[in-house]
């Protein structure tokens, strides 16, 4: 049996997790990282929505409906695509569409229809009503509940996409500086790092074969102070 996918969270917001399970979004071929209801079970149980016991109880559930399971994962791909055009929306400045604001609204009542308040022993919390069982569509409640809080908590300006060309992945810059740049380090934080680092290599032999194209290249401009000299030609 083959080991599941294991999912990123660095997106900080449980919603923004949910939009980066589509790897290598901005490229020619997007990869399907949800492409069946057992999926979307383990993104939850590995994002800490659901425990073992209830994703077990839920995968059983999904082969007794298969037809439900498959209604619920289409729902859970259509609220991801509008989770992301949302959120790629304000990291670029632009406002999200009325329709999208509809669709996230939606599933955000929808939501909220199953909490319930419970009491624990250090005082009350908000659970989702599961007397009947775990329901099949548990992981986008909680997706959908999520997406209300990062849009209402999130500062603009911390809603960042990844800049690599094949990424895109969106994620809420929870540094001090504001200056988080990657979706990751550990992905395209390193491959980026490891293209500059083979970039100041080969600079770096083309300088020791071609010094005098390498002086050329490093003359920079001065501010002329009182006599003003001819420019420095570098042939």
């Amino acid at each position: 049996m083959s080991r599941p996918w294991l999912f990123h969270r660095t997106g900080g917001s449980l919603c923004l997790d949910l939009a980066n399970t589509v790897s290598w979004r901005r490229s020619e071929r997007p990869i399907e990282r949800l492409p069946e209801y057992g999926d979307l079970v383990e993104w939850a149980r590995q994002s800490d929505v659901l425990t073992e016991p209830v994703a077990r109880a839920l995968r059983r559930e999904a082969q007794r409906q298969p037809a439900v399971d498959a209604r619920v994962l289409a729902r859970a791909r259509a609220l991801r695509e509008v989770i992301y055009r949302v959120f790629a929306g304000l990291a670029d400045g632009r406002p999200p569409s009325s329709a999208d604001l509809a669709y996230l609204d939606r599933e955000f009542h929808d939501a909220w229809a199953h909490v319930r308040l419970g009491r624990v022993s250090t005082g009350f919390r908000l659970a989702w009503a599961v007397d009947d069982g775990p329901a099949l569509a548990l992981p986008l409640w909680a997706a959908a509940r999520s997406v209300a809080e990062a849009l209402t908590a999130a500062a603009p300006d911390r809603i960042k996409t990844c800049p690599a060309s094949n990424c895109g992945w969106v994620f809420i810059d929870t540094t001090k500086s504001g200056t988080r740049r990657w979706c990751a380090m550990e992905a395209c934080g390193s491959r980026a790092k490891a293209r500059d680092y083979y970039a100041r290599r080969r600079r770096a032999r083309r300088a020791r074969r071609f010094p005098g194209q390498a002086q050329a290249a490093t003359v920079s401009r001065r501010r002329p102070t009182g006599r003003r000299k001819p420019p420095v030609s570098g042939r």
